[in-house]
C-alpha cells in the first residue's frame, strides 16, 4: 500500500466480553463515517458495546496504537513505561 493513503477501519468492541466483535476496512473516508454513524444507531441502546473508527496507514499500524481492542488479556502494565516516564526522569 502507498504511503499517505488511509484506511478507514471501524471497530465494534464488546467491553463486557473483552473482545472485538468486527472490524471493517474502507478505503473511502465518507462511507467509513455513513457506517459509523449506522454502527452507533444499531448499538445505542448497549452500552457495553463501543464503536470506534480509526484511521491508519495499515491495520498493524492500529493494533499497535490500540492495543486494547486485539488483545484478550491486555493490561495497563504492560504499557506502563510508554504512559509514565522512568523513575530515574521522574525525580529530577
Amino acid at each position: 500500500m502507498a504511503r499517505g493513503k488511509t484506511i478507514h477501519f471501524l471497530l465494534t468492541y464488546d467491553r463486557s466480553e473483552r473482545r472485538l466483535a468486527n472490524m471493517e476496512r474502507f478505503h473511502d473516508g465518507r462511507k467509513a463515517v455513513d457506517a459509523y454513524g449506522e454502527r452507533e444507531r444499531e448499538f445505542a441502546d448497549r452500552p457495553h458495546i463501543e464503536v470506534v473508527l480509526l484511521g491508519a496507514d495499515s491495520e498493524r499500524a492500529i493494533r499497535v496504537t490500540h492495543p486494547i481492542y486485539f488483545e484478550t488479556d491486555f493490561s495497563l502494565e504492560k504499557y506502563a513505561d510508554l504512559l509514565w516516564p522512568a523513575p530515574e526522569l521522574a525525580a529530577g
